[in-house]
């Protein structure tokens, strides 16, 4: 299963309308992961708009970059996912949502 986001434009338009300007997806075996950095897990911020998300998500980079033996530790046994991909992904979602507060999330699992 993997993690699908998108930092959404809201254009006036009904919401299923809303373009995406940036995709990213990241397997779901680095959950934990996302869950330590954060305080709770990435789905949280489903319609979260971006403004509110940027800080929290700034917040969860901070801290896997702060101690990344303790994020390797964590990586899954099968080899899909690691410390370097959810840190680039979390990374690309704090920076987004930094730069476009008006924007919000959306965060499916498949």
């Amino acid at each position: 299963m993997n993690f699908w986001t998108h930092v959404e434009i809201d254009t006036g338009a009904p919401e299923d309308e809303w373009p995406a300007f940036i995709e990213r997806s990241y397997t779901t075996n680095v959950k934990d992961m996302f869950t330590k950095a954060l305080g709770f897990p990435l789905n949280v911020f489903e319609l979260t708009p971006c403004w509110e998300a940027a800080g929290p998500l700034a917040e969860g980079v901070r801290r896997m970059e702060a101690e990344p033996e303790v994020y390797r530790a964590m990586e899954p046994p099968s080899g899909f996912g690691d410390y370097e991909g959810a840190l680039v992904f979390l990374r690309t979602l704090a920076e987004a949502s930094a730069k476009h507060p008006k924007c919000r999330i959306r965060v499916d699992i498949f």
